[in-house]
C-alpha cells in the first residue's frame, strides 16, 4: 500500500470576536508546486487542473472559516437576543411592579404619618 502524504500546511487556531471564539485558519502555501505524479506521459491540462485544485483548496478554507464564524456569531446573537427579550418582557416588568408597590406603600405610610402628626398637633393645641 502506498502512504498518503500528510498535509501540514493548514493550521487551525481560534480568536475571540466580541467574546465569541471563531476559527482562524492559517494556510501556508508552498513556494513551489510539487506535482505528485510523473510529468512523462501527462498533459499540461493535468498540471493546470492540479494548480486550480490548489486554488480551490485555499478558497474552500476561507469559505469554511467565514461560514463557521458567521454560524457562531449568529448563534451568539440569538442567545443574546433571547436574554434581551427575557429582560424586556419578564425581569424589567417585575422590577417595575415591585417599585410601584414600594412607592405606593411609602406614600401610604407618609399619609398615615401626616394624619398622625395632625392629630398630635390638634391634641397639643387643646
Amino acid at each position: 500500500t502506498e502512504q498518503i502524504k500528510v498535509d501540514d500546511s493548514i493550521k487551525l487556531t481560534y480568536r475571540s470576536v466580541m467574546g465569541v471564539e471563531v476559527p482562524n485558519i492559517i494556510y501556508h502555501q508552498p513556494d513551489s508546486v510539487e506535482v505528485p505524479y510523473g510529468l512523462e506521459g501527462t498533459s499540461s491540462r493535468i498540471d493546470e487542473a492540479y494548480i486550480q485544485f490548489q486554488k480551490v483548496k485555499q478558497i474552500t478554507l476561507i469559505l469554511a472559516e467565514v461560514d463557521n464564524s458567521i454560524y457562531r456569531l449568529a448563534n451568539a446573537i440569538s442567545k443574546t437576543q433571547k436574554r434581551a427579550n427575557a429582560l424586556k418582557n419578564v425581569v424589567i416588568p417585575r422590577y417595575q411592579s415591585s417599585i410601584k408597590e414600594m412607592t405606593e406603600s411609602l406614600e401610604e405610610k407618609e399619609r398615615e404619618e401626616f394624619s398622625r402628626m395632625k392629630v398630635i398637633k390638634a391634641q397639643k393645641e387643646n
